[in-house]
């Protein structure tokens, strides 16, 4: 038996065959503008740190406003509305970035290389686990919708834990473990739902998949953000012993 190669083996497998030709082009359009989504938040990011910072009230109506106004936009496919919509797309990436620069600040302030170091981390999980949804021919998303309502109230169970019955290490570890699993799950969920979306029902709206995307990236950043600073706090504080 002739042994393929490792190199051969990956290129076979990323050539995605269980997806349609039309599939996988709409889905080249929707990490490209996933991609730029990502782009401009950082430019978000940058502004807030060195330009100009809006005030906590006016930072979450500009997220919810620009948000509501790309939601609520029709999806038609004319030129104009197109055009429109991307730019509410930019416009709620941008404003998102300028939401995180005071977390991203604050974590930096602990140590500089926790933010690359998370954005990194970030990346290597979040295309992982897309590489994952993409390349299995199983549709795992009704199994980790209920994986993920179940989760859900645990992760609110534990919250109120936290609330009420005072700090505790073990307590908080399981909490954040918690809620890195379920952005993670949120990735596999969100990208077969959208590969579903657009196979068997036509649905081929790329700024809402990456819309949906941007926020399952965002969100799994801050949560390993949080995780390499409660680590660099731990090892600060055993350095000072």
């Amino acid at each position: 038996m002739t042994q393929i190669p490792m190199d051969e083996k990956i290129r076979i497998a990323l050539q995605f065959n269980n997806l349609s030709q039309s599939t996988k082009q709409t889905l080249t359009k929707v990490y490209c503008a996933l991609a730029i989504g990502i782009s401009t938040a950082t430019v978000g990011v940058l502004f807030s740190m060195f330009i100009y910072r809006p005030g906590f009230l006016m930072t979450l109506l500009l997220v919810i406003g620009s948000a509501i106004l790309f939601a609520t936009t029709p999806r038609t496919q004319d030129y104009q509305t197109q055009v429109k919509r991307f730019t509410l797309f930019n416009l709620v990436t941008f404003v998102t970035g300028m939401s995180s620069s005071g977390l991203i600040e604050l974590y930096m302030d602990i140590n500089s290389s926790i933010v690359l170091n998370a954005f990194m981390a970030t990346c290597g999980i979040f295309i992982s686990f897309t590489l994952f949804s993409l390349l299995t021919n199983k549709r795992l998303y009704i199994f980790i919708g209920s994986s993920l309502s179940s989760l859900s109230i645990g992760i609110f169970v534990l919250a109120l834990t936290r609330l009420f019955g005072g700090y505790s290490e073990p307590l908080d570890q399981l909490f954040i473990l918690a809620i890195l699993a379920s952005s993670v799950l949120f990735i596999i969920f969100d990208t077969q739902i959208m590969v579903h979306r657009i196979e068997n029902l036509g649905e081929k709206d790329v700024l809402f998949h990456a819309f949906i995307l941007f926020y399952d990236f965002v969100d799994l950043f801050r949560v390993i953000l949080k995780i390499l600073a409660k680590k660099e706090n731990k090892n600060n504080n055993k350095s000072r012993r």
